[in-house]
């Protein structure tokens, strides 16, 4: 197949086309098509119907310099897209000189042309021009599957409602509104009854139509502005942006009534669901998704507990309460102080500078509300066994952070914060920071994550470590010996302290063989760079053989219980 060839047009100045430039143009025909214009009116005319490729504007003979910038000017005008090489006169250098400024790709004089340079300015522009229109139109694929892949990572294949990371992106943006309006976040779970049913019934294919049908309901009855997530299984969480929790109510009863008024119908067969529906009042200072699902949840529980297909605001129902059993009813009452966020306290051990005894830090330990949860091990057992886990560690920081600013604590001394992986991972690091005080000096406050939390390769945690450092928060990893994995942790991770298990501290004055062991941490501890903290000191002995081992900081209940 021929190539199509070059097509120029001209735009002469006023008169025709002198002989020397059709001896040029002649010299060209195998390589362009021409088509020519007297004056500039009709060479606008001409560009605005034909596909040129170079326009060549002949302002040689123009009265005055500024009328061939003018020209040019009308020409882009037009169409910015073609190229223009101009001709003029030796005269008109300047013009030349400010067209190319403005955009013009070449200028020649035309008394001085030859078919060799015209050639290779026509050649140079139509190339340009050829090059422009495929960046443009990679640019234009680039955005397209830029598009794609958002819509891939942000939207929910089989429902097309909002994924969990297209949801988190919409809640931040929400969240940063309603704090500059003043306005109120509700948020809404919606978990459809029994479900399971479905599935195992009619298949997961089934399934998926039924999801979608939902879908639509849903977003029938909610505005444009709200914001509807699929967030695995037959759950569907809601962000209502400024709305009222007697609002949301409303809504949420709404949505319950469009999702089980009629039976929804397939191919051959009606399936009727219905939904429990809990709704919350989104508070300021929350953090995640996942503090979000776990307030939402437990007033669902409390739908699913009054007989499904229903709303609840997860508000504390005293007909429930006597027919738990013991450990129900605390459970209960934890949720409940959950809800309120009023049931952590905080309590503090100092960290010492061995050698001379010194308070140089300080961390701060957070207790549950008085009874069954009060101890961390047992709060966060049951978190985890509830899905609360993050909601409980984040009110958890809170608390301690806000105990730093106690008079009876050196200001100038460091706070140590404890939270685990899981919530690092599921709290946007840009939302974590919000929770510290905004004039935070480097080094006032460490994040302590526990080893004994890890699972598996600790990789996934270093982007969030090196982000959580970028804002000038120390990162410890605590109980380093605990597990086989501590050498990886500490060469991936990169510390800025290593606080030593008090399994590998505790007793080491009556027992060589783990004070042989202690020595061997420690060095591999100061290869890396990182400080150094004991933990579990009981005793005058234990401490005096950390400080001869090099052991620079320690804490224990050899200065007294976390009080």
């Amino acid at each position: 197949m021929e190539a199509r060839k070059t097509k120029v047009l001209l735009i002469e100045d006023g008169k025709e086309v002198s002989h020397d430039l059709k001896d040029v143009l002649k010299t060209m025909a195998h390589e362009f098509t021409m088509e020519v214009t007297d004056h500039l009116a009709g060479g606008l005319k001409v560009l605005s119907e034909g596909n040129f490729d170079v326009v060549v504007l002949d302002v040689s003979c123009s009265d005055q310099v500024s009328d061939g910038l003018s020209h040019f000017l009308k020409l882009r005008e037009k169409d910015a897209s073609v190229p223009v090489v101009m001709l003029g006169s030796r005269e008109q250098d300047k013009v030349g000189s400010e067209a190319v400024k403005q955009g013009v790709k070449d200028f020649l004089v035309k008394d001085e042309l030859d078919g060799r340079v015209l050639l290779q300015s026509i050649r140079y522009a139509s190339t340009l021009k050829r090059m422009e229109d495929e960046l443009t139109a990679l640019k234009a694929k680039l955005v397209q599957t830029e598009k794609q892949l958002d819509m891939i990572a942000n939207v929910d294949a089989s429902t097309q409602a909002l994924s969990r990371a297209g949801l988190e992106r919409a809640l931040e943006a929400e969240y940063v509104r309603a704090q500059r309006g003043g306005w109120n976040l509700v948020a809404m779970l919606i978990d459809c009854d029994d479900f399971d049913r479905i599935n195992r019934q009619f298949g997961h294919a089934v399934g998926d139509v039924v999801l979608r049908q939902i879908t639509e309901r849903i977003r029938e009855t909610v505005r444009p502005t709200d914001h509807v997530a699929r967030m695995g299984g037959d759950e569907f969480l809601l962000i209502l942006p400024d709305t009222r929790i007697a609002e949301g109510m409303l809504v949420a009863e709404k949505i319950r009534l469009a999702v089980g008024e009629s039976p929804l119908r397939l191919a051959s067969e009606t399936v009727r669901v219905t939904a429990s529906l809990g709704v919350l009042a989104l508070p300021y200072e929350f953090c995640s998704i996942e503090e979000v699902l776990s307030l939402a949840r437990l007033a669902v529980r409390e739908s699913k507990l009054l007989g499904k297909n229903r709303v609840s605001s997860g508000e504390k129902n005293p007909t429930l309460t006597p027919s738990l059993s013991p450990d129900k009813a605390a459970l209960d009452e934890l949720t409940e102080k959950l809800r309120k966020g009023d049931c952590f306290r905080a309590v503090s051990m100092p960290i010492f500078h061995l050698s001379d005894e010194k308070v140089v830090g300080y961390e701060i330990l957070s207790r549950g509300p008085a009874g069954a949860f009060e101890m961390p091990d047992d709060l966060f057992r049951v978190s985890v066994e509830h899905n609360l886990l993050t909601i409980v560690d984040l009110r958890c920081l809170k608390t301690c952070l806000s105990a730093c600013s106690d008079p009876k604590f050196d200001q100038k001394a460091r706070f140590h914060v404890n939270l685990f992986p899981s919530t690092i991972m599921d709290t946007p690091i840009d939302r974590l920071m919000t929770l510290f005080p905004q004039e935070t000096h480097e080094g006032t406050f460490c994040v302590e994550i526990s080893e004994q939390q890890f699972i598996g390769d600790p990789a996934y945690l270093k982007d969030h470590v090196h982000a959580i450092r970028k804002r000038d928060i120390l990162v410890a990893i605590d109980d380093v010996g605990f597990g086989r994995s501590s050498l990886e942790s500490l060469i991936i991770l990169e510390p800025d302290i290593v606080k030593i298990d008090r399994k590998y501290v505790s007793g080491i004055s009556a027992d060589p063989a783990k004070a042989r062991l202690l020595k061997r941490l420690v060095k591999v501890v100061n290869s890396i760079g990182a400080e150094l903290i004991a933990e579990g000191i009981e005793c005058r002995e234990e401490l005096e053989l950390l400080v001869e081992m090099g052991v620079p900081f320690g804490q224990g209940w050899l200065w007294g219980k976390p009080a």
